[in-house]
């Protein structure tokens, strides 16, 4: 990044954040490359009416978006990236000189590379949940021509099934992926309602929960023999992602 001495100001929002690990990693990226004229703050926002004032008290050149944000913070934005606006949700966001704010998917990349560290040709996935973050890895299967459905506690659409659904197909389908909140800390005990005799050996499945490392559903999962990865990789490769975006963007606009 180009040398200057303006100060930079960036975070996240969503709402709640006691689970994040966003701040902790940015700032030892800040430390490890010696970058001193940025910092990264958790801004608790669960009304996205309010992010127009948090911007400017702030001063926030980017921020990054979570839960329960990333697709009803469109109508906030003046432009969306070529992913974001392909999947209608958003979890990054630049802010130009001129107060443009711009959204952008890094998600999408994060499980893209996720998926390709997997040493096995996937055909068929069940995602549970219908969230933001449902739409990326929908997206990312249908470049990857890979069958799935999304399964949802009320389902709407032609891929959406319900839980009592998606219990008679589980057996026949290779990657099952949790991206619901259920499990996240502090509500360990708690996993999707599936069924879980019906998990084997054969079976891949992911948690994009990252804290706790293993949550109830993998734990379930692993009792099975299924192998089991959490969010963690994924949440790391999208972060990487955004930075990179805002130092481009920055250079561009800013320096």
């Amino acid at each position: 990044m180009a040398k200057n001495l303006r100060k930079y100001n960036l975070g996240l929002i969503g709402y709640p954040l006691d689970h994040s690990f966003s701040k902790d990693y940015f700032e030892q990226k800040f430390l490890q490359n010696k970058i001193d004229n940025f910092t990264y703050n958790l801004f608790p926002l669960n009304d996205i009416s309010l992010l127009e004032k948090l911007i400017n008290k702030k001063n926030l050149i980017g921020f990054n978006v979570t839960s329960p944000h990333k697709s009803n913070i469109l109508n906030h934005l003046d432009s969306l990236g070529e992913i974001a606006n392909k999947t209608k949700t958003v979890n990054t966001v630049f802010i130009s000189p001129k107060k443009q704010k711009i959204g952008f998917n890094t998600d999408y990349v994060g499980f893209e590379t996720l998926i390709k560290k997997i040493n096995k040709n996937i055909k068929s996935s069940l995602i549970l949940g219908s969230g933001g973050v449902s739409k990326t890895i929908s997206a990312v299967f249908d470049k990857k021509q890979i069958k799935y459905n999304i399964v949802s506690r009320t389902p709407t659409q032609n891929k959406n099934i319900s839980y009592f659904e998606a219990n008679k197909v589980i057996g026949q389908r290779e990657l099952i992926i949790n991206t619901t909140p259920l499990g996240q800390f502090p509500k360990l005990n708690e996993c999707p309602k599936i069924n879980f005799e019906s998990i084997t050996k054969d079976h891949i499945c992911i948690d994009l929960v990252y804290n706790p490392t293993k949550t109830l559903f993998l734990k379930k999962c692993g009792k099975k023999n299924a192998t089991i990865i959490n969010g963690l990789e994924m949440l790391k490769r999208q972060a990487d992602e955004a930075w990179k975006i805002w130092v481009n963007l920055i250079n561009k606009e800013y320096v």
